[in-house]
Order: C-alpha cells, then structure tokens, then sequence
C-alpha cells in the first residue's frame, strides 16, 4: 500500500463525520472541514485565516477557551461533555433549531498537534453532534423519573390502603366486638327455643362477617408485602388436631365423616409457623364442608422426597367427596375474588379470597399448593412445604394463659382494673362479661386520663385499648414503662398491661410490644379468653 499523500490526508479531513478545526499559536483558524461548514452556516472565507474569536466571539471566557489556551500552553489533551459545555459551537441541525438558537449538543476533543521541533503545536478540534444520544438519554431519564414516580406514588397508595384497612379494621371491629360480645351474654340468659335459635343466627352471621373482614385484611397485607413468616418449632400433630376440632360439629351436622392420618415417621416437632399453616388448613377444611354434602373429608400428613428441588418436604393432603370443580376452573380457582360460578356465591356466599389467601401464604413459606378434581366426585388439595424436623423438642413447653381454668366467681381473686376505652358499647360489654366476678372497673375515655389514673391509683392490670383520641395505647403504654423506669421498679411488680386491639397485623402487634404491653386480646374479645388472661396476670404464686 502506497503512502498517504498530503492530498490524502486533506480530503479525509474534508469529508471526515465529525466537526474539524485546527488552530495555530496565536489563534488563528488553519482549517475548517467540511461538516463544520455544513452545521454552521459558515463559508471558508467567514473562517479560515480568522481569529478564532473574531468568529466565535461568544466562545470567550468559556470552558472551550480555557480548554484551547490549555492545550496551546500546556499541550495538554482535553475533552468537553455536553454536560461540562455549556457554551458550545454555533451548530444547528437545521434552520429552524438556528432561528431558535437551539444549539446541536456537543463532543469537543482538544488535542495538541506537535509542529516539528520547533516547541509549538497546534490545536486540533474535533466535534461531534450526540444529539441524539441527549434525546435519547433524557428520554430514558423521564421514563425513569416517571418509573419512580409511578412507584413511589404507588407505594403511597398502597400506604394510604393499608392505613385505611387498619382503621376501617378498628371501626368495623369495635361495633363487631360489641355484637358478638353480646351475643355471648344473652346466650347466658334465660331464652325460649325461638330465641336461642335467633341467637345463633346473629352469631353465626357476625362470625362470617369477621372471616370477610380477616380475609380482606390479610390479603391486602399480603399483596403489599407486609405479612411476614414466623419460624419457629411447634407440634405439627397439636395443630392438625386443634383445626380439625373446629370443624368436628359442623362435619357431624351435615352427615359427614371427618378423618385424619398423621404419618408415625414425621417428627413430633417441625419448623415453620403454625398460624399461617392453621389459617391454609382453615381455609381448606371451611371449603371441603361447605361444598361436601355427602361422604367424607379427609386428611393426610407424611413426609416425602421432592425430585425436583432434591430436599425433603412436608406434604398436607385435604380429600373431599365434594361436589368437584370443572376442569375448565382448574387454573383460575387460586386467582383473588374467583368461584366456581356466580350461583356458588349465591349459594354458599363467601369473599373468594380463601384459596388465593391459602396460595400466597403457601409460597411465602417457601411450598406449593396444588389441585385435582373430578366433578361430582370431590377434590383432593396438595400442600407442599419445606420438612424441617425439630429434633431437640424435650422441652418445648410455652407457658401461656391460653387453655388454664379459670376459677368460679366465689374463688376468683379480687382485682382492680382500669379499662381504656373510648367506646361506651365496648366498656358496657366488659362490664358485663365481669359483672359476676370481684372485679372493681375504673374506665379511661383516652390514653392521658389512663396515664394520669395510673400515676394516682394502684391497679392490678389495665386493659388499653390501642385506636383512642388524644392519646393512643401504644403511646400511654410506653409512658407508664417510661415512669416505671424512672422510678426504678422491679420487672415483677410492673404493672401488667393488657393491648386491646382490632388490628391483627403482626406489625400493629409487635408496636404494642415494643410499647410494653405484656399480652393483647384482638377483637372480638370473647368473654372466657379475658378471664383467663385477668386470672393468669393476677393470680397469686
């Protein structure tokens, strides 16, 4: 290949993509390409052998002079971002963007050209129009932006939901606390057949109104992530047996069998959290007796080796001889708000959260849930969850007040409590439930009047309500453990402090903790779980 003549050279500057410029020592413009020609508007005769600043006059005292005297000076190379330049050439587009002033955004290379031994170089400019890689980036930058926006704004939805589950959560409770609260007490009167049969009606429906409620609020938490997994060892067998007695009843009503088989292989204790397995098992079993008329339900437990993932796991069985889904409705019945058909929710009623409910809460503890049916011959519901054998389990035993007897009137001790709570309905309704026992009820319309009550009189426990005006329970809580502080007294004469809460979100729960609370009751308070937890925050060692 021969060498590069002088010609050579001159016409690939001439015809070179980008913008070319040199300049000598004292300025002046040696040559001009093509292209800068073209995005100028500007002639040889305009350019070439002119100052620089005769023809860029509004170039001076910017970063391109500096940049140019520097490499004059210093021969030092230089670079000029768009973002660093924000002064650029007078380059335009078209006619129009110069009729604007709406200035190409720019690439500037400052390089010094050595000019033989002499000591002094010339500075060569190359420019390049990345106006479309600007476009290109802001327009990234506003998707982005608004990406953020949409998600914060969404995040702030989601915020505002779940605030206005919660208080709706306590707003629907408390008259619900009251009603069954109630109902509980009437049940305890003298009534006619008729009467009794319309209590249970009234219950009946407060119960289903309260699973509505449970299922909303759950699955809101759900899909704001914000239901979190406990793990920890619990009685596998205890909790099998504990859901399937709440279904015994209502099996034996309608002319069902109710069976279970719980493998002798599977250890004794597991890992996992038991309330989120129950509420699956609830879920499940509430289905398989309200669309089973006839046969049985049946429910299976033993361990197994899953090929796929290589691990052991735990799998739960739930079989009916159910009236059978179509196999049409087999893929969609997990989905949020979907039953079989429009005349199942007519018939049997229901929110149509429970599977979609039981499918998260499957995946968030790391299993599988999945389906066969045939119509007209039932359903078989398969829980796979991770097998995690708690062997050390000797000593698993909680000490709680759930189950302890409580004593009758006569022999029950004699307290002085403080109830806050702000709803009359609610105060009428523990004044009931404890009108037999010896049982002296101070009332606190707020958290203020609590904490001033509590600094005046000796209590032996304080019921607080956690949703008050002026002051809420989980702020008089913390300030009765702050004074209690203060004043240096012991963990076991503290005053035992009991949340009433209608929000059972862990997370409403564990602020009531952090405050200081040593129990709660979540509402509706049931009247036998009350006296048990006053009996076991008070009774003498």
């Amino acid at each position: 290949m021969s060498a590069l003549t002088l010609q050579n050279l001159q016409t690939i500057i001439q015809k070179s993509g980008i913008g070319i410029l040199i300049l000598d020592s004292d300025l002046i413009i040696r040559l001009c390409n093509l292209w800068f020609y073209r995005y100028s508007s500007l002639t040889p005769a305009d350019v070439e052998n002119k100052h620089f600043f005769e023809v860029f006059s509004d170039l001076r005292e910017t970063r391109i002079e500096n940049s140019i005297r520097f490499c004059l000076d210093e021969k030092q190379y230089s670079i000029l971002t768009h973002t660093l330049n924000p002064y650029p050439f007078p380059l335009y587009e078209n006619n129009k963007a110069k009729v604007e002033n709406k200035r190409m955004y720019q690439y500037l290379h400052i390089i010094p050209i050595p000019v033989n031994d002499s000591g002094k170089s010339l500075c060569m400019i190359q420019i390049s129009d990345v106006s479309q890689q600007v476009i290109r980036e802001n327009m990234l930058r506003e998707q982005m932006n608004l990406a953020t926006t949409t998600k914060e704004e969404a995040i702030r939805a989601s915020n505002a939901k779940s605030d206005f589950l919660a208080s709706m959560s306590h707003e629907i409770r408390t008259p619900l606390n009251s009603i069954l609260g109630m109902t509980e007490l009437m049940e305890e009167t003298k009534l006619t057949e008729d009467q009794r049969e319309y209590i249970e009606v009234l219950r009946n429906s407060g119960k289903a109104l309260f699973n509505i409620i449970n299922d909303i609020l759950d699955f809101s938490r759900i899909e704001a992530g914000k239901l979190e997994i406990d793990n920890h060892p619990f009685s596998l067998t205890n909790v099998i047996d504990e859901t399937l007695s709440l279904f015994f009843l209502r099996a034996k009503n309608k002319g069902i069998r109710l069976d279970s088989e719980i493998s002798p292989n599977l250890s004794s204790s597991v890992y996992g959290d038991p309330i989120r397995i129950q509420q699956v098992l609830i879920n499940l079993l509430g289905n398989a007796i309200k669309f089973t008329q006839e046969g049985s339900i049946s429910v299976s437990v033993y361990q197994d080796f899953d090929l796929e993932y290589h691990k052991e796991i735990l799998v739960i069985e739930v079989k009916d001889t159910g009236m059978g889904i179509p196999p049409e409705k087999l893929e969609k019945i997990f989905e949020s708000f979907t039953q079989v058909d429009s005349s199942t929710t007519r018939q049997f009623g229901g929110t149509g959260l429970g599977l979609a409910i039981s499918k998260k809460l499957t995946e968030l503890m790391g299993g599988r849930i999945f389906l066969t049916s045939q119509l007209s011959k039932g359903s078989t519901f398969i829980i796979k969850l991770p097998y995690l054998p708690y062997i050390d389990n000797v000593h698993l035993m909680v000490t709680s007040w759930e189950g302890i007897e409580v004593p009758e009137p006569e022999n029950f001790p004699k307290l002085k409590i403080l109830l806050t709570e702000d709803s009359p309905e609610n105060v009428f309704l523990v004044q009931s439930f404890l009108r037999k026992y010896p049982i002296e009820i101070d009332v606190a319309e707020n958290g203020q009047i609590a904490l001033d009550k509590t600094e005046q009189t000796k209590y032996d426990l304080v019921l607080m309500d956690m949703q008050m005006p002026i002051m809420d329970g989980n702020d008089a809580i913390l300030r009765i453990r702050e004074r209690e502080l203060k004043k240096h007294t012991k963990t076991k004469d503290s005053l035992p402090i009991i949340a009433l809460t209608a929000n059972v979100a862990k997370e409403d729960i564990s602020k009531s903790f952090e405050a200081g609370c040593n129990s709660y009751l979540t509402k509706p308070v049931k009247k036998m779980d009350l006296l048990r937890l006053l009996f076991f925050y008070t009774k003498k060692d």
